[in-house]
């Protein structure tokens, strides 16, 4: 059996269980407002996430995983209009410590596709309903274009896609050849 939350629900560390336990969100007409304003989108029809906390010990920290499932409308970045998106993701967050956030960040554990995203847990408090929103936030298209649409440079000078940058002399040539000189 699944605890239902609100956006604003927040979880002690104490209160996580070893074996797990089940929570279910969905966003209320209201909170679906508030995050439309938030995330400047054009509509979200609906939001919902069902999924688990889990205390794996010190070892390896909270894991909070699960599934999320939002109809939203985005605008075009191209034309402004109104892009409809599904959007269907399998999540995982790993909160740890502040001090194995760091060892992690040092290790460049991130790059590694394999392993979950992390963060660190800051105090006692774990607020689930914020993590819900920005996995919301993070797992949108971030350049919807409308149907047909692509991304067109013509005629625009200093402006290039996916063209290696160009080679612009050193600053610091001059004083290097001055001290050279000397």
């Amino acid at each position: 059996m699944s605890s239902k939350i609100s956006l604003g629900f927040v979880l002690t560390v104490d209160e996580v269980e070893r074996t797990g336990r089940a929570y279910s969100f969905e966003a209320s007409e209201a909170e679906r407002a508030t995050l439309t304003e938030r995330f400047d989108l054009v509509d979200i029809a609906g939001f919902r996430a069902d999924f688990e906390v889990k205390d794996r010990g010190e070892a390896q920290g909270i894991f909070i995983s699960g599934t999320l499932r939002a109809a939203l409308t985005q605008r075009c970045v191209v034309t402004l209009e109104p892009v409809a998106e599904e959007l269907e993701t399998e999540f995982t967050l790993m909160l740890v410590d502040p001090e194995m956030a760091d060892r992690m960040d040092e290790e460049e554990v991130y790059l590694d596709p394999n392993a979950p995203e992390y963060d660190a847990l800051e105090g006692k408090e774990i607020p689930l309903g914020e993590i819900i929103a920005q996995t919301l936030s993070i797992n949108m298209d971030p350049y919807p274009r409308a149907k047909g649409i692509e991304l067109s440079l013509d005629n625009k000078e200093g402006i290039s896609v996916n063209e290696p940058e160009e080679k612009r002399p050193n600053p610091f040539a001059v004083l290097e050849k001055l001290r050279d000189e000397s």
